[in-house]
């Protein structure tokens, strides 16, 4: 975006369909600049060649273009893209009309809201939708084909109450996963930098920083400290809120006395059956590193079935 801002040609192209295995999810963009400089992928490096040397033209153009690929494509299997799949790829100048549009969408993602770019596959031209059934779901073509909705979505975050150290794996799991992951305990041996690195940290209790953050439907929630003084409060904020994941570490016969003291605290059977608990998938998980991982696994499971 800097080198369009500072008046560079440009282009982007967005994978707007695919079939079998492709490479990459609908929505996957690639910015190429005038000079064959490139951010972002649409194929995992497959085509990305191609589609460059294809942005190039539409550079100079200004006629937006769709390309596709596939393993019976001999352009494409040149190229690499011998998994078995095919991708339909938009390429659109980056018009100073479409900056301004990509900027509007930082500062909506920067302010955690969903927005849409609905693009005319005739005449590449793209409109910002901040609201309404558009905003909704997954990016997809619709139903004629003629248009495609880039569905843009906040960063999904993980809170994590404990900085124990399975936090410490879970926290790995969810950076490599493209989650922003935040580590909440007031316990200052636990939560240090020299332990969480990478992350935000807070050495404070749930109920005062919770709240704080915002918790949204892009949200994930996991307790995992066992300390009700800790756990609780978190829960509690938890289900209040929109998240889409609140799990809790412990056994079942742990999480009975977790229900009934949230229980006594107000919240009724439809709140507590939102916990996931015991946290994680079941894959017989050993140490904390496989507790981890299966936790994750449940996370982006439950966010890919709200998607």
């Amino acid at each position: 975006m800097e080198w369009a801002r500072a008046g560079k040609s440009g282009a982007l192209a967005t994978v707007i369909a695919t079939w079998g295995s492709a490479p990459q999810p609908l929505g996957s963009q690639l910015a190429v600049d005038e000079d064959g400089h490139f951010a972002g992928s649409v194929s995992g490096g497959c085509v990305e060649g191609a589609v460059i040397t294809e942005a190039l033209t539409v550079m100079q153009t200004g006629t937006a273009r769709v390309l596709e690929f596939g393993v019976a494509d001999e352009t494409a299997w040149k190229v690499g893209l011998a998994c078995g799949g095919r991708i339909r790829i938009l390429v659109q100048k980056m018009t100073p009309e479409l900056v301004t549009i990509l900027t509007e969408v930082e500062q909506a993602l920067a302010r955690r809201q969903a927005v849409a770019l609905v693009t005319d596959l005739a005449s590449g031209q793209s409109r910002l939708v901040t609201a309404g059934a558009e905003v909704q779901g997954s990016s997809r073509l619709t139903e004629d084909g003629a248009q495609f909705i880039a569905v843009h979505a906040p960063q999904p975050r993980l809170i994590i109450t404990g900085a124990v150290h399975i936090a410490q794996h879970l926290a790995t799991l969810a950076r490599m996963t493209g989650f922003a992951v935040a580590v909440i305990d007031p316990r200052g041996a636990f939560a240090t930098a020299a332990r969480f690195p990478a992350d935000e940290l807070h050495e404070a209790w749930p109920d005062e920083v919770v709240p704080k953050l915002g918790l949204d439907g892009r949200t994930a929630l996991a307790a995992l400290t066992h300390d009700p003084k800790i756990d609780d409060p978190a829960l509690l904020a938890a289900l209040a809120s929109p998240a889409f994941y609140v799990g809790a570490l412990g056994s079942r016969k742990t999480h009975g006395q977790r229900l009934a003291r949230l229980e006594q605290r107000g919240l009724d059977g439809a709140a507590l059956a939102r916990i996931r608990a015991p946290i994680g998938l079941p894959i017989g998980a050993e140490g904390a590193a496989e507790i981890a991982l299966s936790i994750m696994a449940e996370i982006i499971a439950a966010l890919r079935a709200g998607a």
